[in-house]
């Protein structure tokens, strides 16, 4: 494609190159609201089950949902150690070996990331606890 350095071509290329940036970053995300906390879901990775598990108790509260997808786990990884602290999360704990866990706070809550890979497949778990749910 022979595309005229002009203000229409131009446009064209930044166009073409936002599109394939979306597209090599799975294409966005979306959220997901676990023990009424929102929290950001990559779309490579679709929700299993029918809706997130919750429990509420003596003022503490609690929620976890899996998803699975082909996203690759490192990838996982990069998603939410970018898109957390920029939603004001505070990393707490990273460990990875094989798989990965990812353990964030805010405003009393906590949010434990589990993401493995079996086969073709990788998992996402988010569990949420904290107080005054």
């Amino acid at each position: 494609m022979n595309v005229p350095f002009t203000a229409r071509g131009i446009a064209m290329r930044l166009t073409l190159v936002v599109a394939l940036t979306l597209a090599a970053c799975g294409g966005g995300s979306y959220e997901e609201t676990v023990a009424g906390t929102k929290l950001p879901v990559p779309n490579g990775m679709k929700r299993s089950g029918d809706k997130p598990v919750e429990i509420a108790l003596f003022g503490f509260g609690a929620g976890q949902a899996s998803f699975s997808g082909t996203m690759e786990p490192d990838k996982l990884v990069e998603f939410y150690k970018k898109e957390l602290p920029a939603r004001g999360w505070q990393e707490s704990m990273n460990l990875r070996s094989g798989a990965a866990m990812l353990a964030y706070s805010k405003e009393g809550k906590r949010v434990l990331i589990a993401i493995s890979k079996e086969q073709d497949q990788t998992w996402l778990n988010l569990t949420v606890g904290g107080v005054g749910k």
